[in-house]
């Protein structure tokens, strides 16, 4: 059992994660609903974790003061003398918890700082060397808050979506017979301020093997989310399934760096081939170049693996790579918005030391395309025009640089719809690069655009299959198993979920809604209900999902409240509006689903499921009227043209005469 029970509200979950880990760093193990298994009994299971538990750590806040969750687990533990509390935002504990000391987080520095002197010693931690931080995620569950939440808090669509892990960007994941290698983040020592050669430095090198045949090269993705957690070699290979793994040191020396890399059969520890190469501290990108050829020749050598030329890049200015490093390091670090920004300030200050250096254009147009305005704090227009002209740059530089083709492909996609002209270009690199991961998840959404869903879960199938740690993919793997149809999938995935279970657990009552037979809704509902309640949804909330699943399953009557005008809405949300409320105010959620995100969102909507625009209001010139945006034009041209017609407007037009 763990050292400390972590107990918390919700919407604190950010600060959970950071505080949890922070813990963990001291040696302590940690316990919160992150680690609770789909298919367990959510409350027995938080019952028995929290009786077992040596402290009991409340943190409390405005939200936490107000959740009965976190009350009735304060209640435990003070009632047995395990209680430590803390606050986070300078909220007091509720009335019987006062006289309790609280320790004061409110000024805690939370990311990467260690827990403050007056919580290690109410948490009597002992003055040793840190452990394995045991907790990297935030918690997720079922669903996400709320009626209004669950028919509001849509996902992206997997052609838009939040920006997609982009550091898988740095390894075409060659997948050959025999040999697979995972360059795993290098140690740095020396100096602090070479930190971020350790998951740069890696990259970069996983970047230059990507051309030789007869290796499968795991995303760093995957790689990065396995660093630092002192897992032996054949641990690792059995958790990423490879044979083979590249470890390395960097040691900053005055002004000069040495570099040892060893390549490591992965089953049995034994090294297979080691080097160590020096040099200036400001020829990063001599001293890469210097190791990416000899590792290749080890690897030919020693395992007959790695024919072909390791992917040189002209010489750039030292400062230039070295933001060029930093972007990568950057990027390795998923679903953190900060770190996105910073990949995309490196990239440009690279792209503007060295204006002729393609792949730092390359890296901002691909993030760039895959980013919304208001993460960036831009206009739709100025977003385009901005990607447009570093895409374009890389393409001047380099016309067959694979990250600036796919940049291009997913920018004619996002932005546009032009999906009939980003296929050709996925399928060209993917001809020429048939393992390129960029290019995997590319035409995958180009696929799925068109029309051509079961092709593009394909192509997600081989990019989850080479990077099991990327958690994004599972997710949009359950978008397109929504759009066809396959509720089993789609329930078995919730269930089973690791990461992004709200989005995931809103596509479990959307396929229920949608798909689900009577018997199945029947024998589920009261799974996802506990599941929701566990998640801190009320009765009442829990009810109201009953009766929108009631009256689509089983036609039962139920009066639908009313979606609030400045609610964020999704097609999901505007199909359930016009068939249980009126067609007009479903349109008027529709579009402004359209106007406000990506119109490509209506992916969700196109399928002959119930939680779609009925066929009859689909006829009426105003449904017509919704796909005449430019966006919606080329994807329903595109969808005809495969015969796919699910969702789209019918012929002929008549008017709708329903309510």
């Amino acid at each position: 059992m763990a050292d400390v029970f972590l107990s918390y509200a919700r919407p604190d979950r950010v600060t959970a994660e950071r505080l949890a880990g922070a813990i963990a760093d001291t040696g302590l193990t940690v316990w919160w609903d992150r680690h609770i298994k789909g298919g367990s009994d959510f409350s027995r299971d938080i019952e028995k974790q929290l009786n077992a538990a040596s402290k009991v750590l409340v943190m409390w806040s405005k939200e936490a003061a107000d959740s009965r969750w976190v009350r009735d687990e304060a209640s435990v533990a003070a009632d047995s003398g395990r209680l430590v509390a803390v606050t986070i935002d300078g909220t007091p504990p509720p009335l019987g918890f006062r006289q309790f000391q609280t320790i004061d987080l409110k000024k805690w520095a939370a990311k990467g700082a260690p827990i403050p002197p007056a919580l290690a010693e109410a948490l009597e931690v002992e003055k040793s060397a840190p452990a394995e931080r045991s907790v990297s995620r935030p918690p997720r569950r079922l669903i996400a808050a709320g009626i209004g939440a669950l028919l509001l808090a849509g996902a992206a669509t997997l052609a838009i979506v939040r920006p997609e892990p982009i550091d898988r960007l740095i390894s075409g994941q060659k997948q050959g017979e025999g040999v697979s290698l995972a360059i795993m983040p290098f140690v740095t020592s020396g100096d602090r301020g070479i930190e971020y050669l350790g998951a740069g430095l890696s990259s970069a090198l996983a970047d230059s093997l990507t051309p030789l045949s007869g290796l499968r090269i795991t995303s760093s993705t995957s790689t990065h989310a396995l660093a630092g957690k002192s897992l032996t070699a054949p641990e690792i290979a059995q958790r990423l399934g490879i044979t083979h793994l590249v470890e390395g040191n960097v040691q900053k020396l005055g002004e000069r760096l040495s570099i040892s890399v060893r390549l490591i059969d992965a089953k049995s520890s034994e090294q297979v081939w080691a080097r160590t190469f020096e040099g200036a501290a400001d020829e990063l990108q001599v001293l890469k170049n210097r190791m990416a050829r000899e590792l290749a020749g080890g690897l030919r050598a020693g395992l007959g693996a790695g024919e072909g030329d390791v992917a040189q890049r002209r010489n750039v200015d030292p400062a230039a790579y070295e933001a060029y490093l930093r972007a990568l390091e950057r990027v390795s670090v998923r679903d953190e918005r900060d770190a996105r920004l910073e990949a995309i300030k490196q990239f440009r200050l690279a792209a503007s030391i060295q204006p002729d250096f393609a792949d730092a254009h390359a890296g901002y147009a691909w993030l760039m395309a895959l980013s919304m305005p208001d993460q960036l704090g831009m206009s739709w227009s100025e977003l385009i025009a901005e990607q447009r002209r570093a895409n374009e740059r890389a393409l001047e530089l380099d016309p067959e640089n694979n990250l600036a083709l796919v940049a291009k492909s997913t920018a004619l996609n996002n932005f546009s719809g032009a999906v009939d002209q980003a296929l050709p270009i996925d399928q060209a690199v993917l001809k020429r690069s048939p393992n390129f991961g960029p290019a995997h998840y590319s035409i995958a959404a180009s696929l799925w655009l068109t029309g051509r869903t079961r092709e593009a879960l394909g192509h997600l199938e081989q990019a989850i299959e080479r990077d099991p740690f990327d958690t994004l993919l599972p997710f949009y793997r359950v978008k397109i198993l929504y759009s066809l149809g396959d509720y089993g999938t789609v329930r078995d995935a919730a269930i089973n979920c690791r990461d992004f279970c709200e989005a995931i657990g809103w596509y479990w009552f959307s396929a229920m809604a949608g798909f689900a037979t009577p018997a199945q809704y029947r024998e589920d509902f009261p799974v996802l209900a506990k599941a929701a309640l566990a998640g801190e949804l009320s009765e009442q909330e829990v009810a109201e999902v009953r009766g929108i699943a009631d009256r689509l399953i089983l036609g039962r009557p139920f009066k639908l409240p009313p979606i609030p005008e400045d609610a964020r809405v999704d097609f999901f949300a505007a199909a359930i509006a016009a068939r249980m409320r009126s067609f007009d105010e479903g349109l008027r959620h529709a579009r402004t689903a359209t106007e406000r995100d990506q119109a490509d969102s209506v992916l969700d909507i196109l399928n002959e499921g119930r939680l779609t625009f009925t066929p009859e209001q689909r006829a009426d010139p105003r449904y017509h009227q919704l796909f005449r945006h430019p966006k919606l034009i080329r994807i329903a041209a595109a969808r005809r043209k495969q015969g796919v017609t699910a969702g789209l407007p019918l012929f002929p037009v008549k008017t709708y005469g329903g309510p």
